[in-house]
């Protein structure tokens, strides 16, 4: 473990995350730490959930900024901040069943973009991309009731995350015949991300796996991870605009699970050529 580290970060995740499953620490063993960001405390919530109280933390996490987003997501299916609405959520199973759902959270969550920063247009992109991702989640998870979609806003920084804790990446590619050979979950999670293809890639009208919506984000994120059974790929974005690109084995999780982490100086300039992940070298 790296004991030295006092933010939660999702290398930190991962290190909690395989010493519980693999019995080698226990939440006593765990050090003081402050989660200041979105994406690893609800990874890490999603990985191992019963290491978390109902709040949202514990005696050796310090979660204030999300407290109240956590202890929502737990008691109800949508909720916002009702102050300045930098955050909220809803889930699938609300969005799937109320039409009115949806134009709500888009609104809000464009709103906290703008007000975070980000111009009309890169709001605009935002809320699509999450719409990609939730529609992933009814088209492949298989537990449409598990699923959520969380945002964030604070200053030049706009973070989103999209879960379920349905059959997960790999188990979903098997259920279509060309795919039923895979037995590795990295390999599934780079199939759908850089080849963009899914369980129902031959069929007409169906998704073609992540692909379209991966190009996309591209251009607005500086860091994307992807989460599923037990592997991770995360896509970083340097400093000359290319995409560092890294697959890793991890503790084992449920379903699937998103994080993407947008900053405002990210923001493409008009007219700029549009950088893809062509230029992610696979790890």
């Amino acid at each position: 473990m790296r004991w030295k580290i006092e933010t939660l970060t999702f290398d930190l995740v991962d290190d909690i995350c395989l010493g519980v499953q693999s019995g080698t620490i226990t939440e006593a063993d765990l050090p003081p730490i402050n989660a200041d960001g979105l994406g690893p405390l609800l990874e890490l919530r999603h990985t191992q959930p019963n290491i978390l109280n109902r709040d949202g933390g514990a005696l050796w996490l310090t979660a204030d900024n999300y407290r109240e987003l956590m202890r929502n997501m737990r008691d109800t299916d949508a909720w916002f901040e009702p102050r300045s609405g930098y955050q909220g959520f809803v889930s699938v199973d609300s969005l799937r069943r109320d039409e009115l759902a949806w134009t709500d959270f888009v609104l809000r969550a464009k709103r906290a973009a703008i007000s975070a920063g980000f111009s009309d247009d890169y709001g605009g992109k935002l809320t699509a991309a999450i719409g990609e991702f939730y529609a992933n989640v009814i088209d492949h998870s298989g537990r449409i009731d598990s699923g959520y979609v969380v945002f964030s806003a604070s200053p030049g920084r706009f973070e989103f995350v999209v879960a379920d804790a349905g059959m997960g990446v790999l188990n979903s590619l098997r259920s279509n015949p060309t795919y039923a050979h895979l037995i590795d979950a990295g390999t599934a999670l780079e199939l759908a991300l850089d080849e963009g293809v899914s369980r129902y890639y031959t069929e007409q009208g169906h998704g073609f796996g992540f692909r379209p919506l991966f190009v996309g984000l591209a251009n607005i994120s500086r860091y994307i991870r992807f989460r599923t059974d037990d592997h991770s790929r995360s896509l970083t974005r340097k400093a000359d605009g290319s995409i560092d690109a890294q697959t890793s084995q991890l503790a084992t999780t449920n379903g699937f699970f998103c994080c993407v982490v947008c900053d405002v100086e990210i923001q493409t300039p008009a007219g700029h050529p549009d950088r893809t992940p062509k230029d992610a070298e696979r790890a």
